[in-house]
């Protein structure tokens, strides 16, 4: 920047050294805090894929497919949950590592950062889990489909109508767009790049674990287990001010 005019109206730091971690920290947070809420809805889609794939191949009504559609179910809901709880404990308060919770800012609310991270974790590890169910539930029609020009080839198109088809009360020109559809997302460079970034964007998970486990009061769960047990060092009451809930109430 030796020999860099910047206008003042770009400039939001000016020695404020102070604030580049705390920076750092809340765009991570305010990531996995949206990451919560738009999550959920790619789980709306993949749980229709699951569910219309299952349809498609006559199989909807088995047992294993819907406990892989309650499974879709559980991470969207409990993601969105966790994302919508971030928001209703928020306060105008950051997570400083070393010194705890403390006031930031000129009073904009800043999402639970235990549940933003709960959430986008929660979420972040069932992509491929979520794609292994949709490759489960289709089979491996959704790499061996064939190309388009054969079904109007006059001497393979009869053929493959007859033959690709899975369910007898869905068109069969339907069956084959829902095949291909499928096929962009599982088997395609976009669809693994996409699949990769659901993993990894806002944090891997080992970075949600990380801030979890220490911002999480541990401690005062280990003195009510050493309560419960009769052991010295016991306290009943640890977790009165350590719920967010409860402090919540008292602020």
């Amino acid at each position: 920047f030796d020999n860099c005019f910047i206008p003042w109206e770009r400039v939001f730091l000016a020695g404020e050294w102070q604030h580049g971690g705390v920076l750092a920290l809340l765009f991570a947070l305010f990531h996995r805090h949206s990451y919560s809420g738009c999550k959920p809805a790619i789980g709306d889609i993949t749980l229709g894929t699951a569910a219309l794939a299952a349809e498609v191949n006559n199989i909807h009504k088995t047992s294993h497919v819907r406990e892989k559609l309650a499974e879709i179910i559980l991470v969207t809901e409990l993601g969105y949950a966790a994302g919508y709880t971030a928001s209703d404990l928020g306060k105008p308060e950051v997570y400083m590592p070393g010194v705890g919770f403390v006031p930031y800012g000129p009073g904009s609310y800043i999402p639970h950062s235990i549940y933003c991270n709960v959430g986008r974790c929660l979420t972040g590890e069932a992509v491929f889990r979520e794609a292994e169910i949709l490759c489960d539930i289709s089979g491996g029609v959704v790499a061996t489909f064939p190309h388009e020009k054969d079904f109007v080839n006059p001497e393979t198109g009869p053929q493959l109508l007859r033959y690709t088809k899975r369910n007898p009360d869905i068109p069969v020109e339907d069956q084959a767009q829902f095949w291909r559809y499928l096929g962009d997302i599982l088997c395609s460079a976009t669809g693994g790049i996409v699949s990769v970034g659901n993993y990894h964007g806002g944090g891997s998970p080992i970075m949600e674990q990380i801030a979890i486990t220490t911002q999480y009061d541990i401690e005062s769960r280990k003195k009510l287990v050493r309560y419960i047990a009769g052991m010295s060092g016991g306290d009943r009451d640890a977790l009165a001010n350590a719920l967010p809930w409860t402090s919540r109430k008292k602020n």
